[in-house]
């Protein structure tokens, strides 16, 4: 089978890059053909060539700058349109190598990719991988793409002309179940990235020397030497809910709780990393949680590792990868019910799940880890890991693709 996955500004600095990557060669490996077709990513330096072999750079058309701008305050984004044009050429040109299409990311992402078949004759089946903001809605967060009338159509229309629907969690397949049922679906988690999954293979001595290291790394970074660290780590969205983290801060000892990654700025709501710093100063706790800003994906696994608790209190979300990853590095976890990872956490040794939006409660599990009165179980957190290993994720998304298609 020949895949084409289509992800438009996807760069070598995204946070995703890697983990695609991984997935990529998984699949190659089962021999079967994967091409990821992108375009040119803001985040990326104009001098930085992105080999072909991992990637297609799509040329967007000669006035993508001007639909962009047009389309923005209906679509919500000024990517959608220029999108669209770059995969239409390319489908038009090349569209007789691919035996199917993938969207990973229903909104913009599928919404430009069908688009784009629609506009260049490309009739292949098409797979579509919604995520948590396609279909989930936190109003009070500011969460969903469904929360506008175009963006809402535009997803539903996706979804319903895909082949098949990888969900990523059970958590997702109810929601998709509802906005599209007709279509295939299976529940078929992302992956972590390869070198997370290498890391379930050290030994007891290697990984203590290798959390010993990152944690000496990150407390030279960051002044962090001497307390315990209860890091969240990812994008500063409110629909993360790390607000509940900072209310929790008060009741978690002498730990630093550590706030690491990219800012948005959301209308009414303003920079989020700067809303946190006021909540921290009004709570009296802002001696105790630090918000550092972003970090490269490449250190990705070296802060997890450094780590003695790592927070997800997110009110809904669909997946949550930070979690997975966490494990294999051996740091446990504390997690919401509503984050789809949930679903795969056993009931001992890797993590603790708790109730969303409650800040006692996520305390008293930050404290039940930090006390050790929670046994991390190394081998247990290795077997919740190998569930999202690349390989065994694409063997399990291809053998969905062949038999959802294979009577087209």
């Amino acid at each position: 089978m020949r895949i084409a996955m289509f992800m438009p500004a996807l760069g070598p600095t995204a946070l995703g890059w890697k983990v695609h990557q991984d997935f990529a060669a998984a699949v190659e490996r089962l021999g079967h053909s994967f091409t990821l077709l992108t375009t040119p990513s803001p985040g990326d330096k104009a001098d930085d060539d992105v080999p072909e072999a991992i990637a297609t750079v799509l040329a967007e058309p000669p006035t993508s700058h001007l639909w962009g701008k047009v389309g923005r305050p209906v679509f919500r984004t000024a990517g959608l349109l220029p999108a669209a044009g770059a995969l239409a050429g390319y489908l038009r040109t090349h569209g007789d190598e691919i035996d199917l299409l993938h969207f990973e990311v229903a909104y913009p992402h599928g919404a430009a990719g069908a688009m784009a078949t629609a506009r260049s004759g490309w009739r292949g089946p098409v797979a579509v991988t919604p995520m948590g903001e396609d279909i989930l809605v936190v109003r009070d967060r500011a969460y969903g793409v469904r929360r506008f009338p175009a963006p809402s159509w535009l997803v539903n229309w996706t979804l319903r002309r895909a082949a098949v629907l990888r969900c990523i969690s059970p958590l997702a397949e109810r929601q998709i179940a509802e906005l599209s049922p007709h279509n295939p679906r299976r529940v078929i988690p992302l992956n972590i990235s390869y070198e997370a999954a290498v890391a379930t293979r050290m030994s007891d001595d290697e990984r203590s020397r290798f959390r010993a290291a990152a944690r000496a790394k990150l407390d030279d970074e960051f002044g962090t030497a001497g307390r315990p660290i209860v890091l969240s780590f990812g994008r500063l969205h409110p629909f993360k809910g790390i607000d509940y983290l900072v209310d929790a801060a008060a009741s978690i000892g002498d730990a630093t709780v550590l706030i690491i990654g990219p800012s948005l700025s959301l209308k009414g709501i303003g920079d989020v990393a700067t809303a946190l710093r006021r909540k921290a100063e009004a709570e009296g706790v802002s001696d105790k949680v630090k918000i550092v800003g972003g970090v490269h994906p490449s250190r990705a696994l070296e802060v997890l590792a450094a780590a003695d608790v790592v927070v997800v209190p997110s009110p809904l979300e669909s997946l949550n990868k930070v979690c997975m990853e966490a494990a294999a590095m051996g740091t446990p976890f504390v997690v919401t019910e509503t984050t789809g990872v949930s679903a795969w956490v056993p009931d001992d040794g890797v993590g603790i799940v708790v109730p969303p939006r409650n800040p006692t409660t996520l305390a008293w599990a930050i404290e039940e880890i930090l006390n050790d009165h929670f046994d991390f179980d190394a081998g247990e957190a290795t077997r919740f890991a190998e569930r999202f290993f690349p390989d065994r994720i694409a063997a399990e998304v291809i053998e969905f693709y062949e038999e959802a298609t294979s009577g087209r």
